[in-house]
């Protein structure tokens, strides 16, 4: 296979790609313009394809694919599988950081896809390779293979981004108080909770719940990151006794995102793109001043509110774009504010969100959470699943929180909960008007997951797909598997070459048969033996 590599559309290098695997070595010929490399596909026994945006892989093949990337949000790959989900075709650059679009075109009359890979070059710009991979090999082992030989060292994550974490958002959103946090924070940290979320909210007095009224204008407050003292009036003893409870203390931000009411606009009026649909303006990466002065703002926070770490939001609000790129800007203000964050407190915590959870960000993260998916544990499965392909084994990939209707029935609680597991657990929901019930469902449930804590962290993960659906997640320790089913029909299939001991989760809304196990339901509470019921659990020797 040929590999035609241009510079500002001329043509000064040609590849080949032999065999089922190559990695070939891309020279960067400046450090300004338009790099393209253009190569076709045969389109041989292929049924789909995945691409980062993806939370399951497409099971259609469309007539056109494209995917783009910087270092803030996304990475260069794509994967063309058949309906066995075997690798047909994958593609991967290692360059992380560069503004890259990847294109592909469906030729039918040659049965191929016809590929252009672009990448913007910046003065920072360095050689790197293209992969190709060919090998009839499970695709995520495709994935992993590229993602494995970036050879990107694994961090020490702190302690505190494994345990589960209570979320002010969804249960409060923007009529956050400090006397709500501290009822709650009470409750959270006698379920076991051990890192509290201040969201959105805290830093302006306005009291608002997200509706399809006040989203339109969500964000026009942002941008100069100074506590509410009409909400919080006694912030620093107030988060102080949060944290006597047991509990890390965190504060969300969005340094890119500048409200239109801010002072901060007035400050540096000329520093931001076109309005935002929800209130506020995208920050230009390219104006320094604007950047630096947000960078001293998010140390201001952390450094003055006596935090134990921030979430850091919408860092992807930058979209990768070859026409304009900004992804090494964007990186350089990302590495100096994770800096600025642990020179404030060594062990701080640090999330960042789906789009950004990828492997060029595992350094500057201490969590990656799923995207928001308010009452849609299917989804927060998927995502979290999502995750955990792109990144890899023993990286603290957290749950979006938790959040049910008030009168949802104790069996989908359950299976809420048990999706959740597949990464560490998040929850939000006002605590203290919640029943005892699902009190009981919620306190069974982090239990489990503190008690199997070394397999859940340390252990090998397993994500199975059957066409454009997530069957199942598990996850293999030292002395023990752990299987949370989807889809009932691949139970078989996930218990194949499990461990000996091994606990079946149910997140279907069926009953599983297990001959043999000891069973419970979502409360604890034992069940048939060999029968696993929906949002319970089934364990076998």
């Amino acid at each position: 296979m040929k590999i035609t590599v241009l510079h500002q559309k001329k043509e000064i290098h040609s590849l080949e790609h032999t065999g089922d695997y190559s990695r070939l070595k891309i020279p960067v010929p400046a450090h300004s313009g338009i790099l393209e490399l253009r190569f076709a596909v045969p389109i041989l026994d292929m049924h789909g394809y995945w691409i980062p945006e993806s939370r399951t892989p497409s099971a259609k093949l469309h007539w056109t694919i494209e995917s783009n990337s910087a270092g803030q949000r996304l990475f260069p790959y794509l994967a063309f599988l058949n309906s066995r989900q075997t690798n047909r075709f994958s593609i991967g650059l290692t360059d992380l950081t560069d503004d890259v679009r990847i294109f592909a075109k469906m030729n039918q009359e040659k049965c191929t896809y016809d590929l252009t890979i672009t990448v913007t070059l910046h003065p920072d710009s360095r050689d790197f390779e293209l992969v190709l991979n060919e090998r009839p090999i499970p695709w995520t082992e495709a994935l992993a293979d590229w993602r494995d030989k970036l050879a990107l060292p694994l961090p020490e994550f702190p302690e505190g981004a494994w345990h589960p974490v209570f979320c002010t958002w969804y249960a409060v959103h923007a009529s956050v108080t400090q006397e709500w946090v501290e009822k709650n924070a009470k409750v959270a940290s006698e379920l076991g909770f051990r890192t509290l979320i201040i969201d959105d909210g805290w830093c302006f007095d306005v009291m608002k719940r997200v509706s399809p009224e006040t989203i339109t204008s969500w964000y026009e407050w942002i941008g100069d990151w100074n506590l509410s003292r009409k909400k919080f009036p006694d912030f620093e003893n107030h988060c102080k006794r949060v944290q006597a409870m047991g509990m890390k203390y965190l504060l969300w931000v969005a340094p890119f995102l500048i409200g239109e009411k801010s002072e901060f606009i007035k400050q540096y009026p000329d520093s931001f793109k076109q309005k935002n649909v929800d209130g506020c303006h995208i920050i230009d990466s390219k104006k320094t001043d604007a950047m630096n002065a947000q960078l001293e703002k998010m140390k201001h926070v952390i450094r003055d509110y006596g935090l134990d770490g921030l979430k850091v939001d919408f860092l992807d609000e930058i979209h990768p774009d070859i026409d304009a790129p900004e992804g090494r800007e964007v990186m350089r203000f990302v590495r100096a504010l994770a800096k600025g964050i642990r020179e404030v407190k060594k062990d701080a915590l640090i999330e960042f969100r789906q789009s950004y959870a990828t492997p060029g960000m595992m350094a500057y993260g201490t969590q990656f959470r799923a995207g928001d998916v308010p009452f849609d544990f299917i989804d927060n499965f998927q995502r979290i699943a999502q995750i955990r392909i792109s990144m890899g084994d023993r990286i603290p990939v957290h749950a979006d929180p938790v959040y049910w209707h008030p009168q949802e029935s104790p069996m989908n609680i359950s299976r809420h909960m048990i999706a959740s597991l597949c990464g560490v657990p998040m929850l939000s929901m006002d605590l203290p008007v919640i029943s005892e019930t699902e009190r009981r469902i919620i306190r069974r449930w982090l239990g489990f997951y503190e008690e199997h804590l070394p397999t859940f962290r340390d252990g090998k993960w397993r994500i199975d797909y059957y066409q454009s659906n997530t069957a199942y997640m598990s996850v293999t320790g030292k002395d023990e598997c752990i299987v949370i089913l989807l889809d009932p029909a691949r139970l078989n299939h996930a218990l194949a070459g499990a461990a000996k001991r091994v606990t079946v989760l149910n997140l279907s809304e069926y009953e599983l048969e297990l001959p043999g196990a000891e069973t419970s339901d979502g409360e604890g509470n034992a069940c048939k033996a060999g029968v696993i019921p929906p949002g319970g659990a089934g364990a076998l020797n």
